[in-house]
C-alpha cells in the first residue's frame, strides 16, 4: 500500500509539472466549470467495521474545475478541480447519533480526453489522482460510534477517520454545445483511512455543470 501511495505521489506531480506547462504555453486555451450534483460514499476494506460498511452517506456536491488544452494533443487536457461535498446518513441503529455525517473538500486533478460524437455533442473520458481533506462531520471523531462497535473491526480502536485521504478515479463526460456538461465519476480509495487500518472509501458522483 505504501508504494501505490508513492507512486500516486509521483503521478500528481507529472500532473501539476502538466498543468503548468499548459498554462505557460504559447497556444493553450484555458476554460472554467461550475458543477453540482449527487455524491455517495460507501466504506470498505478487511478492516471495515460491519456498522460503517452498510452505512453509505450520501448528499451533493458544489465547486468548480480549470481545464486546460494542450496545442499539440488534440483533445487530451488537464482539468484540476476543487469541490465541497456534503454528505450524511441516518443511523438506523437504536443507539446514537442518529445521523452519520461527513463534510469535505476534494481536489481532482484529471487528465482527459475529448471527442465528438454528434453535431453540438461531445464526449469525454477522464481519469486521474483525487485528494480529500475533510472539514466536520462526526466520522472524524474519536469514540463518536463506540456504541456500535467503531469503525473498524478491532473494537478497542475507537479513532475517527484521518481528515485526509488519497482516490484514484474515472469518469465519463457528456457535452451539449460547448456549455452544457453531463458527468459521472467514481472513485477508488487508495490511503487507509485510519492509520495501520485497512479501511478505505469509494465515490460515486453524478452531476450537471456549466462551461464558460
Amino acid at each position: 500500500m505504501d508504494s501505490i501511495e508513492r507512486n500516486v505521489k509521483k503521478i500528481i506531480i507529472i500532473l501539476l509539472a502538466a498543468a503548468l506547462l499548459g498554462a505557460t504555453s504559447a497556444n493553450a486555451q484555458q476554460n472554467w466549470g461550475v458543477g453540482v450534483g449527487y455524491s455517495m460514499t460507501t466504506f470498505n476494506g478487511p478492516d471495515c467495521s460491519q456498522f460503517l460498511a452498510k452505512h453509505p452517506v450520501r448528499g451533493f456536491y458544489v465547486g468548480a474545475s480549470h481545464e486546460f488544452y494542450f496545442s499539440a494533443l488534440a483533445g487530451l487536457t488537464f482539468e484540476p478541480g476543487l469541490y465541497f461535498h456534503y454528505q450524511s446518513g441516518r443511523n438506523d441503529t437504536d443507539m446514537k447519533p442518529k445521523y452519520i455525517k461527513m463534510h469535505y473538500l476534494s481536489i481532482p486533478m484529471d487528465l482527459k480526453y475529448t471527442f465528438n460524437i454528434a453535431t453540438g455533442a461531445m464526449a469525454s473520458v477522464f481519469t486521474g489522482p483525487v485528494f480529500n481533506v475533510g472539514l466536520i462531520g462526526n466520522l472524524y471523531d474519536k469514540g463518536v460510534f463506540a456504541a456500535q462497535g467503531g469503525l473498524v473491526k478491532d473494537v478497542n480502536d475507537l479513532r475517527g477517520l484521518t481528515r485526509a485521504n488519497l482516490q484514484w478515479r474515472v469518469g465519463a463526460a457528456v457535452t451539449f454545445a460547448e456549455a452544457v456538461q453531463l458527468r459521472f465519476s467514481y472513485a477508488f480509495g487508495i490511503s487507509r483511512l485510519i492509520p495501520e487500518q485497512e479501511l478505505h472509501n469509494n465515490a460515486l458522483t453524478v452531476g450537471l455543470g456549466l462551461l464558460f
